[in-house]
C-alpha cells in the first residue's frame, strides 16, 4: 500500500508542476498576507502575536490549498479510474504524501521571509521549526481527510472550512503556544503541546483511515 500511496503521490506531484495552479496561489496568497500583517501589527507586539499570525496565513492558504488533492480528482472526473486502481486507504495516504510535499515547499519559502519582515529573534530555533512543522503536518493530514468527506457536495467549498475549523482547533492552540515558547524563551510545557498534536493527527488519521471507503464510494 505503500507503494501505490507513493505513486499516487508522485501522480499529483507531476501534475502540479505542469500546471502550479495550485502551488503559486498558495505561494502568492502566503507571501501577500504576510505582507499584509507586517505593514499592520506595531513592533512593540510583533513577538506576542507572530506565532497567531503565521498560523493565520498556513491556515488560510492551507484550507484553500489542500483540499485541492481531492477536488481536482473530482472537477476532473478522474475519481472513479483512481478508485478503480488503488484502495481508499492508499488514496488518502497518497494524497497526504503529496500536501506534505506542498507544505514543505511553502514552509521553505515563507518562514524566512516571515521571520525577515517581522525582525524576529527565536530563543530556540529548533523548537520553531519542530513546532512549526509538526503543527502543519498535523493540518495536512485533518484537512486531507475531511475534504473527502465533502468532496461531492455542491457547497463543498462553504461546508468544509465549517467542518474544519473546530477540528483544527486543537492543534492551532497547541501550535500556537509552542511556537510562542520557541520565540520568547517562555517558561511552558512544551512537550505536553506536542505531543497533543502527535496524539489527534494520529487518531484522525487512523479515523480517517476506516471510514474513507465509505465516504469515496457514496
Amino acid at each position: 500500500m505503500l507503494a501505490t500511496s507513493i505513486q499516487i503521490a508522485i501522480k499529483d506531484l507531476k501534475v502540479e508542476l505542469r500546471s502550479k495552479s495550485t502551488l503559486n496561489f498558495m505561494i502568492l496568497f502566503a507571501l501577500l498576507t504576510t505582507a499584509i500583517f507586517s505593514i499592520s501589527v506595531p513592533a512593540s507586539f510583533v513577538h506576542r502575536i507572530a506565532p497567531a499570525l503565521l498560523w493565520l496565513v498556513f491556515l488560510f492558504v492551507g484550507i484553500n490549498g489542500y483540499a485541492r488533492a481531492f477536488l481536482r480528482e473530482v472537477d476532473e472526473k478522474t475519481l472513479d479510474g483512481l478508485k478503480m486502481s488503488a484502495e481508499a486507504e492508499a488514496i488518502l495516504f497518497g494524497k497526504i504524501l503529496y500536501n506534505l510535499s506542498i507544505m514543505l515547499v511553502i514552509e521553505l519559502i515563507l518562514l524566512p521571509i516571515f521571520v525577515a519582515l517581522f525582525d524576529l529573534e527565536i530563543s530556540n530555533p529548533l523548537l520553531f521549526l519542530v513546532s512549526v512543522t509538526l503543527g502543519n503536518v498535523g493540518f495536512v493530514i485533518v484537512t486531507s481527510s475531511m475534504s473527502v468527506l465533502v468532496i461531492k457536495s455542491k457547497a463543498r467549498e462553504l461546508l468544509l472550512p465549517v467542518i474544519l475549523f473546530p477540528l483544527l482547533f486543537p492543534i492551532i492552540t497547541s501550535t500556537i503556544s509552542a511556537i510562542s515558547a520557541s520565540i520568547i524563551a517562555e517558561s511552558y510545557d512544551v512537550k505536553g503541546s506536542l505531543l497533543l498534536i502527535l496524539i489527534y493527527s494520529a487518531v484522525m488519521l487512523i479515523v480517517s483511515s476506516l471510514t474513507i471507503g465509505d465516504a469515496i464510494t457514496e
